[in-house]
């Protein structure tokens, strides 16, 4: 396998702490409440995982009857991903894609997926390839599709703490213009001090969304 490519703002020390802070925790709520929404007819039963980490979410999403495509930049998180796989007999039903999203996102093809779930990957997409990349993610998602993602606020720790330009945050309304054309379900903005996972404190400015493309 190809070398991990270098993620400015999710360094090998940060992959490191959110694996241990994460380690034995359940799927993202936000795909979780997505999945028990009514499926709209005719919607594929193909799903993409954007950093799809641990693999808990794909575990997820297999054991609800879809085909998965999880893409990670990580080698170790795709290991991880295909391990949980095995374990539910469905290796057979995932692409395993080692990339970043800026490199991935130009094969995607219009309204291929039922579901797209970007659990805290986006913001660690390259300010100047945002737009483009979520782009192809939105014609991705077929009309009555469903998006499980989250967005950093330009409060978030991440922001003053990585490289200058390595991460994209957005404001509220910024958010509402990257979703012009769907029906937003949900959107919880959370601007507050946590912690990653169950592991050290951070101060977290997220925009938690769930939406349907409309048809």
């Amino acid at each position: 396998m190809k070398p991990d490519p270098v993620i400015p703002a999710f360094d090998a020390e940060r992959c490191a702490l959110y694996l241990a802070g994460n380690e034995g925790a359940p799927p993202r709520e936000q795909l979780v409440a997505a999945l028990a929404l009514p499926r709209a007819p005719g919607v594929p039963m193909r799903a993409l995982d954007i950093g799809c980490g641990p693999g808990r979410e794909v575990r997820l999403l297999l054991e609800r009857g879809f085909e998965v495509v999880a893409v990670d930049p990580y080698a170790q998180m795709l290991k991880l991903s295909r391990a949980e796989a095995a374990a539910v007999g469905a290796e057979a039903r995932v692409e395993f894609v080692h990339a970043t999203l800026e490199e991935f996102a130009p094969r995607l093809r219009d309204g291929e997926f039922g579901v797209v779930h970007a659990g805290f990957a986006l913001p660690f997409v390259q300010p100047a390839a945002f737009d483009q990349a979520f782009g192809h993610v939105r014609r991705s998602l077929a009309a009555g599709g469903l998006l499980a993602a989250q967005f950093f606020g330009h409060d978030d720790e991440f922001r003053r703490t990585s490289p200058a330009g390595s991460l994209s945050t957005h404001a509220r309304e910024d958010v509402e213009r990257l979703l012009a054309g769907f029906e937003v379900l949900a959107h919880d903005e959370v601007n507050r001090e946590g912690r990653m996972g169950r592991g050290r404190a951070k101060w977290w400015h997220v925009h938690h969304v769930i939406a349907r493309r409309r048809g």
